[in-house]
């Protein structure tokens, strides 16, 4: 989508008044795009080398020169350094202070602050984000608001059913700073109106979005996960809080039933208007407020669920296509969202039943006298906990967890993924999930040491092979969870990407009534 319309949405623009904005005084040269991988580089481009986490942008100038950018900004170690220039070849090397922190800012100017001319909508925390924007995203499109997400499932405009028929592929679950500003720029001239988005702790802490205006900032939960590269839960939690220092944010949506809100309270600035979201029950934590959006009295049935919601704004009754808890708070959150930027909650009741789940997010497949098989991207503790807790509403029979935890990763959550797979389901069973240069076996060992009986946890490395056991074992009022690979078409086994479509394998397995 973006590379078709580069010429629209990138006009080509001097270097000196962009740069002269961060007092940087240079020779007045016209580009057309910035790009953060050489590879990417053309004769009009500004390639910009960052001082990165992983690699360092500078080692790839001698790159960028030879594919002749014009334009090198280059991030410099010294502030005495800032502004310097010189020339290689035919580039000239601009040398830029703290250039990561300032490349959101950078991005914004390039681009004319695109989401100055959109309402933008933030959703941050551990689980249930990408439910959250997509489910937001629907219901706009479903009030009649071109919309947009961006986020894990990539980046995409909904049609006015609600429905994205295809997503353009991020890098991560947030791009960076200048992909971000360029698809603002790109939403804008299609015509959309609102954009929902994931915002990581990762690029809070590397400031990926600190230059993106934002109106609406939300927080779904907070538990453990990313402790490999944040360290502590305080350090993961006081980056996932940075969110509340967005350029012109207006609301805070808090989960009332999450005790890392009372945190986000204390921390709010004063121009921010916090509103609570929730479930008026035995876990409520924040007192009801001016600002409030909580469900009550909630009804589970095989299909789906319904709840009165009681707000700021009115009264309605709610009824929804999905499964679990959880996805009342993620329905909740959407609807605050679009409560805060003045939809109205008659038209908002009146739609919400054509809310459908996201691919891969507690998504169900069944056939007459076979269990249901729900599949899910839940690969932390919580998020399988809430997974199995939903599900124990929606289940007649037993539950049958299929599971395993990423190599490479946080090994402290293996353990911990155990123990609830023990608690919470009548049958569990160990499997591979992204085992990449770990031995997928020593994987399934370190989780067996958080449960209490470990002899009674099927262990089936091979994934189709563990779906088969599941289902041999499962009657046909048993539910069968498949955890951990949600929307994802793939495993990395090694160093090798091997496909795999785990909802495209259960629809076949349906299809050919394996079950």
């Amino acid at each position: 989508m973006l590379d078709n319309t580069q010429n629209e949405i990138s006009k080509a623009q001097s270097i000196q008044p962009l740069l002269a904005q961060f007092g940087i005084t240079t020779a007045d040269i016209t580009i057309e795009s910035l790009v953060l991988d050489s590879r990417d580089v053309a004769i009009h481009s500004a390639f910009i080398a960052l001082k990165g986490h992983a690699r360092d942008g500078r080692d790839f100038i001698p790159q960028a020169i030879s594919l002749g950018a014009k334009v090198i900004i280059a991030e410099c170690d010294l502030p005495q350094e800032h502004g310097q220039t010189s020339m290689r070849e035919q580039s000239l090397i601009v040398h830029f202070y703290a250039l990561s922190q300032h490349l959101s800012a950078l991005a914004a100017a390039f681009y004319g602050h695109p989401a100055k001319q959109l309402q933008v909508i933030g959703v941050t925390g551990t689980n249930g984000k990408t439910s959250t924007v997509q489910l937001t995203s629907q219901l706009a499109a479903l009030l009649n608001k071109s919309s947009a997400s961006i986020g894990t499932l990539g980046s995409g405009v909904i049609d006015h059913q609600g429905r994205c028929s295809s997503f353009a592929e991020t890098l991560n679950t947030t791009p960076d700073a200048i992909t971000m500003h360029k698809l603002m720029a790109q939403f804008s001239h299609d015509g959309v109106k609102q954009v929902a988005l994931e915002v990581s702790s990762h690029a809070l802490e590397q400031q990926r979005v600190a230059a993106l205006k934002m109106d609406v900032a939300v927080l779904t939960n907070l538990t453990r996960d990313h402790l490999d590269y944040h360290g502590t839960m305080q350090a993961y939690a006081q980056a996932k809080r940075e969110i509340l220092n967005q350029p012109e944010l207006k609301f805070a949506l808090l989960n009332a039933n999450e005790n890392e809100s009372k945190h986000w309270l204390e921390h709010m600035p004063s121009q921010v208007i916090p509103v609570i979201y929730g479930i008026d029950d035995d876990s409520l934590i924040l007192p009801t407020t001016e600002h409030m959006c909580l469900a009550h009295n909630i009804e589970y049935f095989n299909q789906g669920c319904r709840f009165n919601v009681v707000s700021s704004w009115g009264k309605c009754e709610i009824q929804l296509a999905l499964l679990g808890r959880f996805n009342i708070f993620n329905v909740l959150a959407a609807i605050t969202s679009q409560l805060c930027l003045g939809e109205s909650l008659t038209d908002i009741a009146n739609v919400a039943h054509k809310l459908v789940p996201v691919a891969g997010r507690m998504e169900c497949f069944s056939a007459e006298n076979s269990p249901v098989v729900v599949v899910d991207y839940a690969h932390t503790p919580d998020a399988l906990k809430q997974a199995l807790l939903a599900l124990r509403h929606h289940s007649e029979g037993r539950l049958i967890a299929i599971f395993g935890c990423g190599g490479d990763r946080d090994k402290g959550k293996r353990s911990l993924m155990g123990e609830v797979a023990e608690t919470y389901a009548d049958i569990a069973i160990i499997t591979n999930d992204n085992s990449r240069s770990e031995d997928p076996l020593a994987i399934a060992k370190d989780i067996l040491t958080g449960c209490i009986h470990p002899e009674q946890i099927h262990v089936v490395l091979e994934r189709k092979d563990a779906i088969s056991e599941a289902l041999s074992l499962a009657a046909p009022k048993d539910i069968v969870l498949l955890a951990g690979k949600g929307h994802e078409n793939y495993q990395i086994i090694g160093n090798e990407t091997v496909a795999y479509d785990e909802r495209e394998y259960v629809q076949q397995l349906f299809e050919r009534n394996i079950t």
